[in-house]
């Protein structure tokens, strides 16, 4: 298969750098997207958390380094496990982005239980979709983290094991996402839960023909993963 994103003569991918050597190429792109990384984080980018703000984010990261950077890739790429075929990538990033936004409300309002198996469920989605040629996982992770913060719950990347990440990322294409969820739950910082009341409420006040019995609470079975 001929790929489109290399330089056929040094099998280097093509950059407005004019480099051809793959460690220059990657020295060149960890500082140029660690600063852009670091903008990203004082500067948050707009949007509505769907494939479009991620292609956004990915611009930002790379958009000075590869001329395609934010566009959708044109071929298959694998690495350690397949990903999302190109022709379902569009409907594939509209029922993970819809999901996100229209049931989960972007994660916000959850305590640090339920949010982390959201995140653990939406960053094995969005590991699989795995939109662009290259620059995939730095991109999803400032996504992530930027819907984190939001959510009243950071995300450190900085802590993250890599190796761990990779494992984690294999385990959760194969349907398990526990060894993702754990890795988040070691590095997300979430509100501490308010303590419990120690005031004595009037005698009154909880009178048995004044107050109603709360709701029964009824949790909602976790529809299926998607998975390609």
């Amino acid at each position: 298969m001929i790929d489109p994103y290399t330089d056929p003569k040094t099998g280097i991918l093509r950059n407005k750098l004019g480099i051809t050597d793959a460690g220059e190429l990657a020295a060149a792109e960890a500082d140029i997207t660690g600063a852009r990384l670091t903008r990203i984080a004082e500067r948050p980018i707009p949007g509505n958390y769907d494939l479009a703000h991620l292609q956004e984010f990915h611009r930002e990261i790379f958009g000075s380094i590869y001329p395609w950077a934010g566009q959708i890739r044109s071929i298959e790429i694998g690495k350690d496990t397949g990903f999302c075929l190109v022709r379902m990538i569009p409907d594939f990033a509209d029922d993970v982005f819809r999901r996100l936004g229209r049931r989960d409300d972007q994660l916000r309002c959850l305590d640090r239980e339920i949010f982390l198996t959201k995140a653990a469920d939406l960053y094995g989605d969005v590991n699989a979709l795995h939109p662009f040629r290259e620059g995939n996982g730095r991109a999803q992770r400032a996504f992530i983290g930027q819907l984190a913060d939001s959510a009243g719950h950071p995300i450190s990347w900085s802590q993250m094991d890599p190796e761990r990440n990779r494992l984690a990322s294999i385990a959760s294409y194969l349907g398990q996402n526990g060894p993702l969820r754990a890795m988040l739950a070691d590095i997300t910082t979430s509100p501490a839960a308010p303590e419990p009341s120690t005031q004595v409420a009037p005698r009154s006040a909880v009178a048995p023909s004044l107050v109603e019995p709360p709701p029964s609470v009824r949790t909602s079975p976790k529809p299926p993963t998607h998975r390609l």
